[in-house]
């Protein structure tokens, strides 16, 4: 095939010649962002010493106004989550495959260094903002509901499934309203919905490799129903077009009517982006017949998304970054990603497809694609549950109420980034204790801005890479009693505590059912999870003793 139409975008590299214009912080504002952060940021032993805004898109859609995200606090939290779990994973497991030896590399090992970084995630993730909105004022206050993660799904022939992760049903803020939801809330409380993928591109991060991200939108809109946790085909432009029935339409006629918006003269012109899959090849194929180029990643397909159509992105061919005709990828990516592409001017359709068939080893691509809807009971079942039956595709108003709705979404690059390729991974300076993360946002008004923030250890680096690691990493290594005192350790004090229970709940909602603000454990689901090697022994034994030692958190037998 053609290298002008078919290529690894790695090796094709996309260059930048669109708006930038940067604002770097003066001393006050560092200071004013340094106090409005005082409770997150001593957490972790930093403080801001630097930061340059990027302004690189400013066209408004007018639909929106930024609602509740109007409290700079609250807005800016969601970059501090993207950036800090970014810094965290930057610091303790980027590029953790590449020292181990080639002869000592498995898929077993690979999948457990690909949790320990999603768990290191999830963890500064959601510290960050239940800090936040635990410290916000009277009037200003919010609860926020994690509606749409990934990392839940078995992913056959790939990983166990049940990743950590912030979990659907996860609630940050204050504790007296955390206990009050789902009745009625004070009038002064704004109810927010989450969206997360932790990390795209998690094999990425442990092998060091480009574009891997932090992920998170907050938003005022309620959500109407839940992707299923099963493939979706996607089709997405960055100029909003007609809504179309993909199953009606060949590949090309939908890119077709992607492509129309733009106003281009020729298929020619465009590009159509997609994950390196044999499922894929079909469909790349037929486009790249009529012409339309198809750049490839190896990993993360949520961040391509994103900057559809945005000016001055170029391949060394002349294409632009130009849409998604038919690329199968997971719910939450679809959600997370398609959201900013709205508020952008963009559009988006998804439809459905059979995550089992599509991961079927013993299928050729041809075979794979046409079997793509062929479900099996379980999935006919998530999509029942799901109230999708009926859908044929859907768009985000199926998934959001109102996708305009005061939102900001943000993406913390752990690695250096080829799709803005000013957007430097994380940079640690140990000598003089500064680490340096650049993070995308988009917020709800379309607005675009890249922040790249020097972060300064108030003691050592070293001591901060500590206190932004997850507990696990210490609870993994012992056993019996050890583990027990370490465990009643993290329990002593109330801030370590809040710690300890971000981390229980990250780690094992797959056997938790929440009941108000306490916990019933399922206990046979932790022996399917480690008899699957999504957990190991030592889990039984941290449940166990967090069961002993914080049984406050759990409902018991009859209560």
């Amino acid at each position: 095939m053609n290298s002008n139409l078919r290529f690894d975008v790695a090796d094709q590299r996309i260059s930048y010649t669109g708006k930038k214009e940067d604002h770097l912080f003066n001393p006050d504002r560092v200071i004013e962002f340094n106090h409005r952060h005082a409770s997150v940021l001593r957490l972790y032993d930093l403080q801001l010493e630097k930061a340059v805004v990027s302004v690189i898109g400013d066209h408004m859609n007018l639909h929106s106004n930024l609602g509740a995200l109007r409290n700079r606090q609250l807005r800016e939290s969601a970059i501090v989550a993207a950036a800090l779990s970014a810094v965290a994973v930057g610091l303790n497991g980027r590029g953790s495959l590449n020292s181990v030896p080639k002869e000592h590399i498995t898929k077993e090992l690979t999948n457990s260094l690909k949790r320990d970084n999603d768990r290191t995630a999830a963890q500064v993730m959601a510290q960050v903002l239940q800090t936040t909105t635990e410290h916000l004022p009277v009037g200003e206050e919010v609860l926020i509901e994690s509606t749409i993660t990934e990392g839940v799904r078995v992913k056959p022939g790939y990983e166990a499934g049940g990743n950590p992760t912030i979990a659907v049903g996860a609630l940050f803020g204050k504790p007296q309203h955390r206990e009050r939801y789902g009745t009625t809330l004070p009038a002064s409380v704004t109810m927010l919905s989450m969206g997360n993928d932790v990390i795209d591109g998690t094999t990425k991060s442990v092998k060091g490799l480009h574009s891997s991200l932090t992920a998170l939108f907050l938003t005022e809109s309620n959500v109407k129903r839940h992707l299923p946790d099963i493939y979706v085909q996607r089709w997405m432009g960055g100029a909003w077009f007609h809504s179309f029935n993909p199953r009606e339409m060949s590949l090309v006629e939908s890119a077709a009517a992607v492509a129309g918006p733009y106003g281009v003269s020729s298929l020619e012109e465009m590009s159509a982006f997609f994950l390196d899959r044999k499922r894929h090849y079909p469909a790349m194929d037929q486009l790249n017949k009529a012409k339309i180029a198809t750049p490839y990643d190896k990993d993360g397909d949520l961040f391509p998304g994103i900057l559809l159509g945005h000016e001055g992105l170029n391949f060394p061919n002349g294409r632009p970054l130009s849409a998604m005709i038919g690329e199968i990828g997971g719910s939450a990516e679809w959600a997370v990603g398609v959201l900013p592409l709205i508020w952008r001017g963009g559009q988006a359709i998804g439809m459905l497809t059979s995550q089992s068939a599509l991961s079927r080893k013993d299928r050729d691509p041809e075979k794979q694609w046409n079997e793509r809807f062929n479900f099996t009971e379980e999935e006919f079942i998530m999509i029942q549950d799901a109230r999708f039956e009926h859908k044929p595709y859907f768009t985000i108003h199926d998934i959001l109420e109102d996708p305009f709705a005061g939102g900001i979404s943000a993406f913390g690059a752990i690695t250096d980034n080829y799709y803005l390729p000013f957007m430097k991974g994380v940079q640690a300076d140990s000598e003089n204790g500064t680490v340096t993360v650049n993070v995308l946002v988009v917020n709800s008004m379309g607005l675009m801005e890249c922040w790249e923030m020097t972060l300064k250890a108030l003691r050592t680096l070293e001591r901060s890479r500590e206190l932004l690691s997850s507990p696990k990493s210490a609870l993994a290594k012992l056993s019996g009693n050890k583990l027990e005192a370490a465990i009643k350790e993290l329990l002593a004090d109330d801030e370590s505590r809040r710690k300890y229970r971000i981390f229980f709940n990250n780690e094992y909602y797959p056997a938790m059912i929440p009941m108000s603000d306490r916990i019933v454990m399922l206990h046979k689901v932790i022996d399917d999870l480690i008899d699957r090697g999504a957990l190991a022994e030592v889990d039984r034994e941290i449940v166990t003793f967090t069961e002993k030692l914080a049984a406050e958190w759990f409902v018991e037998p009859g209560d």
